[in-house]
C-alpha cells in the first residue's frame, strides 16, 4: 500500500511542477509582467521540485522494487541526469525572478527589459522541452529489464 501511496503522491507532484513550469511560460506573455507572481510561483516549483526529489527517494528505498532494481537500470540513471539538467535549466529563470523582485520593490514601475525575459523564456522552454525524455526513461525503467 506504502508503494501505490507513494507512486500517486510522486505523481501528482510531477504533473504540478509541469503545470507551474507552464504557467510561468504563459506569464511571461503578459504585460506588464506579473513579477511578484511570477515569483511566488518560482517557489512553488522549487518546493514540488524538492518534493519530487523527496517522495521519489522514498520510492527507491520503500517502493515495491527495491533498491536492488533502480542500482542497476540504466533508464533509472538516466532519468535522474534529466531531472537534474531540467534542475540546472531553472537556475537562470529562479535568479533572474529575483533580481525582478528586487528591482520592482526599488521602483514600482519596473519591468524586465526584452533581452532578459527572451532569456528566461528559453531557460523555460529548455526545461519543457526536457520533460519529453524524463517521460520517456521513466516509461522504460518502470519496464526494465525489456
Amino acid at each position: 500500500m506504502l508503494d501505490l501511496i507513494l507512486a500517486v503522491l510522486h505523481h501528482i507532484l510531477v504533473f504540478g511542477l509541469v503545470a507551474m513550469i507552464t504557467a510561468q511560460r504563459v506569464l511571461l506573455r503578459v504585460r506588464p509582467v506579473p513579477v511578484e507572481r511570477l515569483a511566488r510561483l518560482d517557489a512553488g516549483v522549487g518546493g514540488a521540485a524538492m518534493l519530487v526529489l523527496i517522495v521519489g527517494v522514498g520510492r527507491v528505498i520503500w517502493g515495491g522494487k527495491g533498491w536492488m532494481f533502480y542500482e542497476t537500470n540504466p533508464f533509472f540513471w538516466a532519468k535522474i541526469l534529466v531531472f537534474g539538467l531540467i534542475a540546472a535549466a531553472s537556475i537562470v529563470p529562479t535568479l533572474r525572478f529575483i533580481a525582478w523582485r528586487r528591482a520592482l520593490r526599488l521602483d514600482p514601475a519596473f519591468q524586465p527589459e526584452s533581452a532578459d525575459l527572451a532569456r528566461v523564456r528559453m531557460a523555460l522552454n529548455v526545461e519543457i522541452l526536457l520533460l519529453a525524455p524524463l517521460l520517456v526513461f521513466a516509461a522504460a525503467m518502470a519496464r526494465w529489464p525489456f
